[in-house]
């Protein structure tokens, strides 16, 4: 079955050639294979090396964006243009192992999946970034109801009917990881063991994976939003307790109201929590604004296929 093979790429200038021999080396000379590059506003000559390539192999590819829109968008934009029954997605710096491809295949035949994920066994992002992306999967899990398979990674294979359903979401900051699960299709797991980096250096930061990690639990999850609804009711019931109370001690004894300290403290509390439901609402608005904008996911700047059947 044709399988085409998508790969973001961004500054991956040293990692296109090594690349594509480790993946003929892993799945062999025919015909059955394409290599789609998406190139995410590279400002190396990553994209000169990708033409360079494609010269001398037909079976290669390739998209060009604009400027830098995102690893989740170019993975987005490859599965709108692929056109064969399969699809693989995995990055351009050999951290997902070319020879674990088979093992992707052989459990989609074996399980029949539409989505076989590879899943990592090691750790290589360093001790601060695993820890806060196993504590976003949880929390993410908890606040969405949408269960992301620990250590699951874009090393991923679709069927024809997966890559169908996410090529018509219309999202503006795609989060695959999460959308995925949300489908409900059969997914398979193969663990895989990530390889060392092998040129460059990584661009999606720690700052940039918490923002899209923000960016998908409003995505995902309304409870942010009734957290906040909560605290501020619970603040106005408090507030409203501490008046009857003072109240009270005014009319029925003779005790004065205490300083003003715990009035100041109080009004801090609910000044406080006026301003996080505030914050919660301004920032539900912004995405329904970058929704409703009309501003294209992406844009492509060149490409060796067709336009974007949707547009974008």
């Amino acid at each position: 079955m044709a399988i085409t093979l998508i790969i973001p790429c961004h500054n991956e200038e040293g990692n296109i050639a090594p690349l594509h021999r480790a993946i003929c080396d892993a799945v062999g000379g025919g015909d059955g294979w394409r290599l789609l590059f998406v190139d995410d506003g590279s400002t190396d000559g990553t994209l000169a090396r990708i033409k360079e390539l494609r010269t001398r192999d037909p079976r290669v590819d390739y998209l060009s964006f604009l400027t830098n829109y995102g690893h989740q968008k170019a993975i987005l934009a490859g599965l709108r243009h692929c056109r064969t029954e399969l699809a693989l997605t995995m990055d351009a710096d050999l951290q997902h192992p070319p020879a674990v491809i088979p093992e992707l295949v052989a459990e989609r035949e074996r399980s029949g999946a539409r989505v076989v994920i590879g899943q990592r066994r090691g750790r290589q992002a360093g001790l601060v970034k695993d820890l806060s992306s196993r504590f976003f999967y949880r929390l993410f899990s908890a606040l969405s109801g949408v269960a992301i398979i620990p250590d699951a990674s874009d090393f991923a294979l679709y069927d024809r009917k997966a890559i169908d359903l996410l090529a018509a979401i219309d999202e503006r900051e795609p989060f695959l990881r999460g959308l995925v699960p949300s489908l409900g299709l059969a997914i398979s797991v193969v663990p895989y063991d990530p390889a060392p980096r092998l040129h460059e250096q990584p661009s999606y930061s720690l700052g940039r994976s918490a923002r899209m990690g923000v960016r998908a639990l409003l995505r995902f999850s309304e409870a942010p939003v009734r957290i906040g609804v909560v605290l501020g009711i619970t603040g106005v019931v408090l507030s409203c307790g501490q008046g009857l109370h003072y109240l009270y001690l005014r009319i029925f004894t003779d005790r004065l109201i205490p300083g003003q300290a715990d009035l100041m403290v109080f009004l801090s509390l609910i000044a406080s929590l006026i301003l996080l439901l505030l914050a919660l609402v301004l920032r539900s608005l912004g995405e329904i604004s970058r929704t409703l904008g009309g501003q294209p996911v992406y844009v492509i700047a060149e490409s060796s296929l067709g336009p974007d059947p949707t547009g974008g």
